[in-house]
């Protein structure tokens, strides 16, 4: 990556890290990176209200930055594919599910993290997302697939039921994490 933090080179470089022959250490190397570069990959980001911004999507790699509001608890959700993920402002709060028996979701993990750091989540993971700090919480995620396109699930976390993943639906369903 050049010195001067440029969004269509970090994605050139991304899209080259996902080809490359360990795709996740490829592109957590590269957040690593990025994310000690905050306040240079903060001045090269679209300006947006969103809290989900797409950077760039294909078949082999989907790119979003994501800022998490303080206070919002978001629903359980798979992604049928690894995400590596680079915080580089604020923290955020992963509980980690998994299936019982009876199709119940059970947490068995709560994973914490603060900026700067670098994480992945594999394939099969069931996570629900939530900012326990003051301020946004803002990280890259790396989706290595086509997020746009995949089916994935979605639980209702007031009735326990799985059904598809939509947006309407998983910003619905959040609430508060108080």
């Amino acid at each position: 990556m050049s010195p001067m933090f440029i969004l269509k080179d970090f994605i050139s470089d991304s899209l080259s890290a996902a080809n490359a022959s360990d795709p996740v250490a490829a592109l957590m190397d590269l957040l690593r990176e990025t994310v000690g570069r905050a306040d240079a990959l903060l001045t090269a980001l679209p300006e947006t209200d969103a809290d989900e911004t797409l950077l760039h999507a294909s078949e082999g790699l989907t790119i979003y930055d994501i800022k998490l509001p303080p206070g919002i608890l978001y629903p359980p959700h798979n992604h049928r594919m690894p995400v590596v993920i680079g915080f580089y402002a604020g923290c955020e709060t992963n509980l980690i599910y998994q299936v019982s028996a009876d199709g119940a979701l059970k947490q068995v993990d709560r994973l914490d993290f603060e900026a700067p750091t670098v994480t992945i989540l594999e394939r099969d993971v069931i996570h629900a997302i939530t900012n326990f700090g003051d301020t946004p919480s803002r990280a890259i995620h790396y989706y290595l697939g086509d997020l746009l396109e995949v089916e994935r699930d979605l639980w209702n976390p007031a009735s326990g039921q799985k059904g598809p993943f939509d947006n309407d639906n998983y910003f619905g369903f959040a609430t508060s994490n108080q």
